[in-house]
Parts: structure tokens; C-alpha cells; sequence
């Protein structure tokens, strides 16, 4: 008989304790590196078993324990575990890559990556991916705000160290301050709700907090802003996204993990406490002015979803003039979160369950797009998409995955992505928010342009680059590709499939909250208020299409070939001003990214909307403050003293006043 309420302990506790330990087993002779890289292998492997243990147990009710509990003078300190079937899906996903991050780590920082200079030994990488494992479950398996809090750090703290692993880098670390500067801000906006809400409440249980404060308690509008501002560098939401695009210094193998996992602890944070622990607090707040174009939602869901919105365009905008692969991927990461955030804050069954199921697809596509990313860097050395090229002769199995990914970036049909954001345009028109259902689509747009340009700069063409060496050049080992064919495998599966993760996984944990939610009436036909789909339909209908455009397109390209072997250069050369014909052999993606950046400005908007301009000049005006302030600098020690004295006695009759 399997104790549960154990299991969902071990598989937090486990990645910690041997995170801790793996330092020491790799300080035995000769086999110590290689112990202690297995044990965290294996230790991940394990915490992805028990999570699915939890997943597919045969009891449904939530799992509820203690942690710790520690008697003190002012009550009783209780870290509380509470599992259901909502935490249980960022839980499986973040476990999952976790294991992969591990797998895919062996090979990619050794001597055979030749962005690198580094070794067979053990590092600190393996160690800080396994705890991290361990604080992402201890964040979503929390029953209160006080293990929350601790687990929430210990990510950040996660991050910091991944991201200044190459830390003899400037750059690098100055990611790494930037990542725990920004999401510590969170951090310590958590910290000032808990110490309101147990003033008010007595106490930090989520299930009882929604239950201990009346509606329309004035209380209510100092914890959600301090709430929201834990959750938005988590979810990396506007304007605290910056960090993500500089923290891809880090190994891709811990890029996956706090790109693709780290981000699941705020999402899971937005829904708990708006959907779930405050859930009649959020919706008792007065409507949106003008529902016609904003939607029949409260004015607190609204700004949930505005922030959403606004980050959508931005990361699409920055992914599109990007040049470097992984701050590419970044950045539609950023754009995706921006999908979620804005379905999860229309704050309706419908819209929730579209977040949580583009969660989990952005999950796999984003993180076979990471994955891809680095198995090029691993066989080119390279970063820069303007220096790759032709890259599908070379490394196939790369190019396919990243094909894959890159279609689901682009809502093709048949992968999961269009499934999730099915949903999210049918979230938003269930509260008749045409404005949310712009965004969306010109999300949509924006995504494919992103993708296209991937594709094309990095895997098609001709071999660009003089310094790639051909015959060295090939797809990373299997450690390497396992992830990447497993991620692009179920982007298929959900995609032509996709009441899978909604029957067994999404909806029940949506109807765990206490929503009496029916997303599905029968397994092929997925029905909304708006609507109904058969994957089943679209995906044969995708797949006649995608032939008939293939079959036009090859019949195209075989009648221009013969026209041009009847042209001639010379016949061409007056109607091009001189330019070279084999311009007209296709289209190029660097001219029509030019237009992009010369005629519509997009390098002028993502400048005008980068929220670092801001950061700089308030760094700015501190330090110059600072430089002030050192002219009030005391010498002597009495005086010092006595001015010390003079502060506490000011502060001491101002608090009992």
C-alpha cells in the first residue's frame, strides 16, 4: 500500500538532500565526478517517478500533511503540504524536464562542446538543477504561505546561481543580478502580503485565508497588488521580463529549467490565490467600463489580462530583431507567457483551463526550442542566427525537432499549440472581449513571423558560415537528442489528441476549485460555449491541405526552373539594375527582416518599450544619491553615537505615537 502523503514528501525532500550531498561524493577519488553525476540523475528520475505516482494514484481527494512543525513561543511554525490535481500539473512538467535538464547535461557541458572550454568533472550545475527540482515542488506543493515563501527564494536563489555559472563573464553576472534582484522584488512582495493576511486572518493556511476575510474588506486591496507583484518576474510579465532574455548566458541544460519550469511557480501562484483562495474577492470587484470591447469581466481580471497583453506584443516585437538563438527563444517564451497570463486573468473556467493547457504546450515546444538551440551551439559553437545557415544537411534530427517546435510557435494545425490556443480565442469570446481576441491574433502573427525567420536563418539555404566544419558538424549524442524526440513527440500526440492532458489532467484539476466545469462530453469533440472542434477533423483536413500546398509549390518551383533556364542572365541583368539573378531564386528572409527594422521601426518600438531604460536611470539617480549621502559621513564615534541615539529615540516616539 503506497502512503502518498510520503511520497509527495520524498519527492521534494530527495532532490534537496542529495543536491547537498552530491558535493561530497564528488570528492572521492578518481569515480567521485561520475557517483556524483549519477546520484542526481537518478534522484531526479526518482522525484519524476513519484510524481507520477501522485498523478496516476487511485484516490482523487487532496493530499494534506506536514512538512515540519516547530513549537515557538509566538505559536507554532508548520510547513504544510497540500497536493491536488492543479498543483499536480506544473508539478509533472517541472519534474519531467528537470529529469531531462539532468540527462541532456552530461554531454553538453563536457570537452565535446565547442562553445566551451570545460571538462569531464563534477560542477555545480548538476547539484543547483536537482535543488531547484526540489524548491519548484516545494513551491507548488505548499499548503501555506510560509513554506511557499521559503521554497519561493530558494528558486530565485536556484536561478542566481545557474545563470553566473560562467562567472569569470561580466555579463553573466551582471544576468544573475539582474534575475535576483528582480524576482527577490517578488519575493519580498510575498513576504508584506503573508505578514497582512496573518494579521487580519490569525492565519497563513491558502485554503482558509478567502474563507477569514469578508467580501469588500478593505484588506483586499493591499494584498492583491502585493500579490500580483510576487507573481509578475515569475511569469516574467511586463515590466519585470528582462531578466529572461539575459539569464540564457546560463548552460542550455539550466536555461530549459528556469525558462521552461521556473515560470510554472508564478502562473500556479495567479491561479491559486485569484482563482481559487480569493476567488469571490476577485470577481465581487465592479465591472470594465465599455464590455462590449473589454469583456464582461471584473476591473481587477481585466488588469490580470492587460499585463498579459502588453507582454505578449513585447516579447513577440524583441523575438522578431533578435538575433541571438536561444534570446529568440526567450523572448517568444516571454511572448507565450504574455497568452497565459492574459486567458488566466479573464477568470472563468473556460479561460483558466486555456492557460493551463497552453502551459503545458508551451512547456514542450518552448522547451524542444531551448533544447535544439543547444544541441546547435553544441555542434557549431555559435549562438548567432546570422551566422548559421544550411544546418538541416548537417544535423537532420535537430532540424526536425526544431521544425516541430517551430510550427507549434506558429499555431499550425496538428500540434498542441493550436489546441491550447483554440481555447484561449474561445475564452475570450465567452465574456465578449474583442480586444483580448485582437491581441491574440496578433500575437499569432507575430509568433509565426518569429518562427519562419528561425527556420529559415538557422536550417535552410546554403552553408553560410566559413568557419563551420562540415564533417565535424552532426547531431548531438543520444543523451542529447532523447529530450528533443520525446518534447516533439507529444507536441504530436496533444496536438491530434488533445483531450488527453485535458480529460486526465487540465479539467479535473480545474474542477478541483470548485468549478462544476465540463469542457468535454465525448472524447473526439472538444465543446465550449462558443463552439465545438474535432481534432480528429482538423487534423486530417491540416494534413489534405498541407499535401495540396506541397504538391502546388513543387509544381511552381519545377515551371520557374525551366522558364529560367530559358532566360538568360544577360536578358535579366537591365530590369535588376545590375543586381545578381540568383537573387530572384527565392525569398530571403535578411531583406524582408530589413523592411522590418528600416520601414516599420520595430528596433525603435522594442527600444521605446524596454523597461531596462528605466531600471538604468533609477540605478543611475541611487548611486548618484549614494554619492551625496557619503557626505554625511560621521568620523568621530561619539558623535556617531550620538546620532545613533538621537535616530532611535525619533523612531521609538514615532511608533508609540
Amino acid at each position: 500500500m503506497i502512503c502518498y502523503s510520503q511520497t509527495a514528501i520524498w519527492a521534494i525532500l530527495v532532490p534537496i538532500i542529495v543536491a547537498f550531498l552530491s558535493h561530497s561524493i564528488a570528492k572521492i577519488p578518481r569515480v567521485g565526478a561520475r557517483l556524483a553525476k549519477a546520484a542526481c540523475i537518478l534522484a531526479s528520475y526518482f522525484t519524476l517517478f513519484c510524481v507520477l505516482l501522485l498523478v496516476f494514484r487511485a484516490e482523487y481527494n487532496p493530499i494534506q500533511t506536514n512538512l515540519l512543525s516547530i513549537s515557538m513561543p509566538t505559536g507554532v511554525f508548520r510547513i504544510s503540504v497540500y497536493v491536488d490535481n492543479l498543483a499536480l500539473i506544473p508539478g509533472l512538467f517541472s519534474s519531467l524536464f528537470g529529469a531531462f535538464a539532468l540527462t541532456y547535461n552530461v554531454n553538453y557541458l563536457s570537452p565535446q562542446n565547442k562553445a566551451y572550454k570545460i571538462g569531464w568533472e563534477f560542477n555545480r550545475s548538476y547539484s543547483f538543477i536537482l535543488l531547484f527540482i526540489g524548491a519548484m515542488l516545494g513551491t507548488i506543493f505548499s499548503g501555506n504561505l510560509m513554506g511557499m515563501l521559503i521554497f519561493w527564494e530558494l528558486v530565485s536563489i536556484c536561478s542566481y546561481v545557474l545563470i553566473s555559472f560562467w562567472h569569470k563573464d561580466t555579463f553573466c553576472l551582471r544576468a544573475s543580478l539582474k534575475c535576483i534582484l528582480m524576482t527577490h522584488l517578488g519575493t519580498l512582495s510575498l513576504f508584506v502580503a503573508a505578514i497582512v493576511l496573518h494579521s487580519v486572518t490569525g492565519t497563513l493556511e491558502m485554503l482558509e485565508l478567502g474563507q477569514k476575510i469578508p467580501l469588500g474588506h478593505p484588506v483586499i486591496s493591499i494584498v492583491f497588488p502585493l500579490l500580483l507583484l510576487a507573481a509578475l518576474p515569475k511569469t516574467v510579465q511586463f515590466p519585470l521580463h528582462t531578466w529572461l532574455p539575459d539569464g540564457t548566458v546560463a548552460p542550455t541544460s539550466a536555461t530549459v529549467l528556469f525558462h521552461i519550469c521556473g515560470f510554472q511557480t508564478g502562473l500556479y501562484a495567479i491561479v491559486r490565490f485569484f482563482f481559487h483562495t480569493f476567488y469571490m474577492h476577485t470577481t465581487s470587484f465592479p465591472f470594465m467600463p465599455m464590455p462590449s470591447f473589454f469583456g464582461n469581466i471584473s476591473a481587477w481580471s481585466f488588469f490580470i489580462s492587460l499585463i498579459g497583453a502588453i507582454t505578449l506584443i513585447i516579447g513577440a516585437l524583441n523575438g522578431i530583431v533578435e538575433s541571438d538563438f536561444k534570446r529568440v527563444v526567450a523572448y517568444s517564451t516571454i511572448s507565450q507567457l504574455g497568452y497565459i497570463v492574459m486567458a488566466i486573468g479573464l477568470n472563468t473556467p473556460l479561460g483558466v483551463t486555456a492557460g493551463l493547457f497552453h502551459m503545458v504546450s508551451h512547456v514542450l515546444y518552448c522547451g524542444l526550442l531551448f533544447l535544439c538551440a543547444g544541441a546547435v551551439i553544441y555542434a557549431t559553437g555559435k549562438h548567432d542566427i546570422n551566422e548559421l545557415g544550411g544546418l538541416s544537411k548537417l544535423m537532420p534530427a535537430t532540424a526536425i525537432c526544431s521544425t516541430i517546435g517551430a510550427l507549434a510557435l506558429a499555431t499550425v494545425p496538428l500540434l498542441s499549440d493550436f489546441a491550447s490556443k483554440y481555447l484561449i480565442f474561445h475564452a475570450t469570446l465567452e465574456v465578449e472581449a474583442p480586444f483580448f481576441t485582437i491581441i491574440a491574433f496578433l500575437g499569432c502573427v507575430l509568433n509565426t513571423a518569429i518562427a519562419l525567420r528561425l527556420l529559415h536563418s538557422v536550417f535552410m539555404g546554403k552553408i553560410t558560415s566559413p568557419n563551420l566544419d562540415e564533417f565535424s558538424t552532426k547531431d548531438p549524442p543520444v543523451l542529447m537528442l532523447f529530450p528533443m524526440i520525446f518534447a516533439s513527440s507529444a507536441l504530436l500526440v496533444f496536438g491530434v489528441f488533445p483531450t488527453i492532458p485535458l480529460n486526465y489532467l487540465i479539467v479535473p484539476g480545474v474542477q478541483r476549485l470548485g468549478c462544476p466545469f465540463h469542457l468535454l462530453q465525448m472524447p473526439s469533440l472538444i465543446i465550449t460555449p462558443t463552439g465545438f472542434w474535432n481534432p480528429a477533423i482538423v487534423a486530417i483536413s491540416a494534413f489534405a491541405l498541407s499535401l495540396l500546398f506541397v504538391c502546388v509549390i513543387t509544381y511552381l518551383t519545377k515551371k520557374a526552373a525551366g522558364y529560367r533556364k530559358v532566360m538568360s542572365e544577360d536578358m535579366f541583368k537591365p530590369f535588376l539594375c545590375g543586381e545578381d539573378v540568383d537573387l530572384l531564386d527565392g525569398v530571403h528572409a535578411a531583406h524582408f527582416y530589413h523592411a522590418l527594422t528600416q520601414v516599420f521601426k520595430i528596433n525603435y518600438v522594442c527600444n521605446l518599450l524596454d523597461a531596462d531604460r528605466f531600471y538604468n536611470a533609477l540605478s543611475g539617480s541611487l548611486s548618484s544619491l549614494c554619492g551625496r549621502m557619503l557626505l554625511l559621513d560621521v568620523r568621530r564615534y561619539h558623535t556617531a553615537l550620538a546620532w545613533f541615539l538621537l535616530g532611535a529615540v525619533f523612531v521609538l516616539i514615532l511608533a508609540l505615537l
